[in-house]
């Protein structure tokens, strides 16, 4: 199959009320090499919740170590300091669950989404290899 009939076999797209018509006529740019910009947003609410979470890790350790200190406790064996950190992990865990729900939410829906784009690009490509190996028969 050559470029020409690949390009002639790109559906057009019909104008919708209230769209102009001249826009459309224009083949669409490819998917694969440009980055659109919910690929960013992916990015930047993965990276955000991400940071978020560590944030409220870190304050949560901060105060389950002024709690500690304030009550004089022991810190001194790596029990202790164990047993600290995973306080601070379970605290943190607790109110990230309900803080954090809708930058979890954009992260999700990001990750779906790309693994959409994902998926249909791999069934895109799939359809053009079996397209090739039934033109070259």
């Amino acid at each position: 199959m050559t470029t020409k009939q690949r390009a002639a076999q790109v559906p057009t797209a019909k104008p919708s009320p209230g769209t102009d018509a001249s826009t459309l006529d224009a083949p669409a740019a490819d998917s694969a090499a440009v980055p659109d910009a919910s690929t960013f947003q992916t990015r930047h609410a993965a990276m955000r919740y991400t940071t978020l979470r560590l944030a409220l890790f870190l304050c949560a350790l901060v105060l389950v170590w002024g709690v500690a200190k304030i009550f004089d406790m022991d810190l001194s064996s790596q029990l202790s300091k164990l047993s600290l950190l995973a306080v601070a992990l379970l605290l943190s865990s607790a109110v990230s669950f309900v803080v954090l729900s809708k930058q979890r939410d954009a992260m999700s829906a990001g990750l779906v989404a790309r693994s959409e784009r994902l998926s249909k690009r791999l069934n895109n490509a799939a359809t053009f290899e079996d397209d090739d190996e039934d033109d070259d028969e």
